[in-house]
């Protein structure tokens, strides 16, 4: 015979039935086909041999269902609430009687990185209020979900804040499980059981994928799985374009402090174009574009006072195109080039990367006959549609990893030709709807 009683204990207490609602209800058997359909079972609606085991399986003690949210079938399931900062702390209230602190401690550090290595998140310990709190207790131990004893609920955790006030992100261990490192008949491998809490910490929910980490019944990998990272790279979308701006604009990767301040802007209310032109202006990229010019039209590196000047006038608005036109007016370039015809066939060369074609080289060398100055001159190539649609194109390749669209390609090539800054441009691309999308599968 059915046990009822569990039946109908195991279903209000994991969320597929409310708790006014009797088990022989019309919503009943709806609640037992949406179990049996977590689990992997045929969903008859009626509580089976096969699903009275389920109830008796080992288990994440996190609903399967929160109110309105639906069980995530096939799929992973976010909750909707995210940290809004990219450092995120924990602080460790205690620790199992069952392994030695240092074990512990080092199996709760292992934990965490198994998350940020699928999206830039930086976890600190932290002896102050921090924004994670770690338990071990048994029984009633604060919250509104008591631990049940030995077997069965292994551990929960909350989803970040709003939800659940003070507890909001803190993850609680059952003090009555026999805990260990690895697997074995007389206890439960405490690192796949927080890889597991941890990711409902972060803002996941419970799925029904069976190799996933997120699937409610121990064990699960210990290691996110390609659902689970998508589940939550979909969730920090926002840290992971930041965390791209620093490895696409900048070529390193993000520095703690300034991901976080960065993420913290966007969910204060800066706009991805506010973003991305902090990038795009700041000292370090506007270095990097003085310093790369340096190297191209120069042909050395770089000295001290030199760079400081370039780096502070691209800072405050001058644009690339613009840069590039004072550095071939310069006197050294002048040096490098005193002949008109030289210079032409270098502006070809190292702007166009080709060598001149007869009617081109003709009509430059006919205007600087006329009297054309070099600023001019080099203006006009650095304006030029070849140039423009070469740089555009770049911009497509190196920023959307794909070759421009005709429409798209014209109408970039036409802005520029018309002056945009290429660091507007480049704003242009990153802060873009493609780019931002496009990321979370390039992290």
């Amino acid at each position: 015979m059915p046990d009822d009683k569990r039946a109908l204990d195991y279903l209000r207490q994991f969320g597929y039935l409310p708790d006014e609602v009797a088990l022989d209800s019309p919503q009943g058997p709806a609640a037992v086909r949406a179990c049996q359909a977590m689990a992997l079972l045929p969903a008859t609606g009626a509580v089976d041999a096969e699903t009275e085991k389920v109830f008796a399986r080992p288990r994440c003690g996190f609903p399967d269902r929160q109110g309105a949210l639906e069980a995530g079938i096939g799929t992973f399931v976010a909750f909707g609430t995210v940290w809004d900062h990219a450092v995120i702390t924990y602080r460790v209230n205690n620790l199992s009687r069952d392994l030695g602190p240092e074990r512990q401690r080092a199996l709760i550090e292992t934990a965490w990185s198994r998350w940020s290595s699928v999206v830039p998140l930086v976890f600190r310990e932290t002896g102050e209020q921090p924004d994670i709190e770690i338990l071990f207790d048994a029984q009633a131990h604060g919250d509104d979900f008591p631990f049940d004893g030995a077997g069965g609920v292994l551990a929960h955790a909350f989803f970040p804040p709003p939800n659940a006030g003070a507890l909001a992100g803190d993850a609680h261990f059952d003090e009555d499980e026999t805990w260990q490192e690895g697997f074995g008949a007389q206890g439960f491998d405490l690192l796949t059981v927080m890889v597991h809490e941890f990711g409902h910490s972060l803002g996941l929910a419970h799925t029904s994928v069976p190799s996933s980490t997120m699937n409610p019944f121990y064990p699960t990998p210990s290691v996110p799985a390609a659902d689970d990272r998508a589940g939550i790279r979909s969730i920090y979308r926002r840290h992971i374009w930041v965390a791209s701006l620093y490895r696409d604009i900048l070529g390193r990767r993000f520095d703690d402090g300034g991901l976080n301040g960065w993420v913290q802007g966007l969910f204060s209310g800066a706009s991805p174009q506010d973003v991305a032109r902090g990038f795009c202006y700041s000292e370090e990229h506007s270095g990097q574009i003085a310093t790369d010019l340096y190297f191209a039209l120069l042909d050395r590196a770089p000295d001290e006072a030199g760079l400081a000047g370039w780096r502070s006038q691209l800072q405050q608005g001058m644009g690339r195109q613009s840069a590039i036109v004072a550095f071939l007016d310069s006197a050294e370039y002048r040096g490098k080039h005193p002949a008109d015809d030289a210079f032409i066939d270098s502006l070809y060369r190292r702007l166009l990367g080709r060598p001149p074609d007869a009617g081109g080289f003709d009509f430059w060398s006919q205007r600087m006959r006329d009297g054309m100055p070099r600023f001019e001159v080099a203006r006009g190539f650095v304006l030029s549609e070849e140039y423009c649609r070469n740089h555009s194109r770049d911009l497509y390749q190196r920023f959307l990893r794909r070759q421009p669209d005709a429409a798209g390609w014209q109408d970039w090539t036409d802005q520029l030709m018309r002056g945009l800054n290429h660091q507007d441009a480049l704003i242009g691309f990153v802060a873009s709807p493609e780019y931002q999308t496009a990321v979370e599968g390039w992290w």
